[in-house]
């Protein structure tokens, strides 16, 4: 009696086949069941299971064909979509409305981002349809990118946003449904911000107190540096958002208040959490040293007007933290002081806070994360840190100290 095949046959429109490996990983068509025609064991060319069975249904067609099953003016050429059009469809749907699936204006900037350098790859590469953007396509890319020295956080989004658009197009009737991919990406778990230590978050303010021109920017890193705030929603603080009866600051997210999106001053806050977070003492007391401004915001710039993002950036980056370079040198090769971005003062935020006893329930609240997953990416421990643990564990249950060598043998 003939021994059971172990795996399921996979019936095709035409033939029956199963979808079998070699020693090497590469999946192959058994056609060998169909017993009317010799349809053999070709190869299928791909370690991929997924692009395999996308590559066996073109099989069967072919073999359709080649056994006149079927003419070759029935076998139809899949239906696609152009590359740029495939584009211009999806960033129509993303400004779309929030409410009906749309995204903010900054995701919107960022796709069309990726869409120019993802539209410059496909023409160099003779890639003219969403049809031909497969799963095994969209991994060329990314070791493209690899290969340009993006970062794998960078590499990650592009390339799930690519796979969404592809199955998106399917959704919509742009695909056909063959054309549907999942990509199963290993997110990056570590950062690469550098956090600052608190000799230098005290050394950059004191530099900026220093210089009458930059004293507004000693005031934002203070502010930043005891908050963790995201420094568009420090740009975006209100008056009417700090209540110092309750020493409270809080954050709201506007995007559905028709008042504020009239205006146009609607804050967005990332996450579309509300949030509330008590006031530090330095933070107050920054707060309560500004003049208010007619138009309600807290924080000005060095003439007065709103925060800008990228000029608070570009002062922290060339006039302060390239003054104290030399005070704070960065080993060849490391990430150290003279990488410091804005951002980078969240992160002292919330390892001060953690270091100093705060729990993740607290910085959940204050930083507005979800999960603590991404909590977990923001708390950087110091050198001295691990050295002050290590020293007060009790390994060998002596007193520690120089005297538990006795405990060894």
């Amino acid at each position: 009696m003939p021994r059971k095949p172990k795996e399921q046959p996979i019936v095709g429109e035409y033939f029956t086949w199963y979808l079998r490996r070699k020693p090497s990983g590469v999946y192959f068509a058994d056609g060998r069941i169909n017993s009317k025609h010799h349809c053999g064991k070709p190869s299928l060319g791909t370690r991929d299971r997924e692009e395999a069975l996308r590559r066996l249904r073109a099989l069967d067609k072919h073999m359709a064909i080649k056994f006149g099953i079927i003419e070759p003016e029935q076998s139809k050429k899949p239906k696609g979509v152009n590359i740029r059009r495939g584009w211009e469809l999806y960033i129509e749907r993303c400004e779309r409305p929030e409410l009906i699936d749309g995204v903010s204006k900054a995701s919107v900037q960022r796709y069309r981002a990726v869409r120019d350098k993802h539209i410059d790859y496909c023409d160099k590469r003779g890639i003219t349809d969403w049809v031909d953007v497969t799963k095994s396509v969209t991994k060329e890319y990314g070791s493209h990118l690899a290969k340009g020295k993006y970062a794998e956080r960078t590499i990650y989004l592009e390339l799930n946003l690519i796979c969404s658009i592809v199955n998106w197009l399917v959704e919509e009737g742009h695909l056909p449904p063959e054309s549907a991919f999942k990509l199963h990406l290993r997110k990056s778990q570590g950062s690469t911000t550098y956090c600052y230590t608190k000799q230098q978050v005290t050394r950059m303010v004191e530099f900026c107190n220093d210089h009458p021109d930059l004293v507004w920017m000693a005031r934002v890193i203070a502010a930043l540096a005891t908050t963790g705030l995201r420094i568009g929603e420090l740009a975006q603080l209100r008056w009417s958002d700090l209540d110092f009866e309750a020493n409270t600051i809080r954050l709201t997210d506007e995007r559905s208040q028709p008042q504020r999106k009239q205006t146009g001053q609607e804050r967005r806050i990332k996450g579309k959490r509300d949030r509330a977070l008590p006031m530090h003492p330095v933070f107050r007391s920054v707060a309560k040293g500004q003049r208010r401004h007619p138009d309600g915001y807290v924080f000005r710039g060095q003439k007065g007007g709103r925060l800008c993002n990228r000029r608070v950036l570009d002062v922290l980056k060339s006039k302060v933290i390239e003054s104290l370079n030399s005070e704070f040198p960065t080993p060849p090769g490391e990430k150290g002081f003279a990488h410091g971005t804005v951002h980078g003062l969240r992160h002292y935020f919330c390892s001060e806070a953690y270091r100093n006893g705060a729990g993740d329930a607290e910085l959940l609240e204050w930083l507005g994360h979800r999960d603590t997953e991404m909590t977990r990416l923001y708390r950087h421990l110091q050198t001295e840190d691990s050295q002050r643990k290590m020293k007060q564990i009790n390994f060998l249950g002596s007193d520690g100290g120089e005297d538990c060598r006795d405990a060894v043998v």
